[in-house]
């Protein structure tokens, strides 16, 4: 199974296997940006890529140059490469695929549902 590359600060870390018949619907991205494009406009340009349905970005760290996002993306069939192209087009850095659903259709739980089901002894 081939791997994608991610580039992080000019090291390759391991981003998402490669396997065609397989549909990624849910990506949840950590990128840095800058503040210029704002949210909005970075996530009307991130739209245009193929096989998006819905995007949800939250800004959860600001420095003086830069904002750290959470990038929630939905579809029927999303491609991390053009998504991450797309990303970088825009000045910004993929720094973590924090979660991915691979399937017919979304997981119906989240993790913290997971976690509250669980007892400690």
């Amino acid at each position: 199974m081939k791997k994608t590359k991610l580039i992080k600060n000019k090291k390759e870390v391991s981003a998402i296997p490669k396997n065609n018949n397989e549909k990624i619907k849910l990506l949840v991205l950590d990128v840095l940006k800058p503040h210029n494009p704002n949210i909005v406009n970075f996530g009307i340009e991130l739209k245009k890529a193929n096989g998006i349905d819905n995007i949800d970005i939250s800004v959860y760290a600001v420095d003086e140059k830069t904002e750290t996002v959470k990038v929630v993306i939905e579809g029927s069939d999303l491609d991390f490469d053009i998504i991450r192209d797309k990303i970088e087009q825009a000045g910004c850095v993929v720094h973590s695929v924090d979660k991915i659903a691979i399937g017919k259709k979304l997981c119906s739980y989240q993790l913290h549902d997971l976690q509250h089901g669980m007892r400690h002894l």
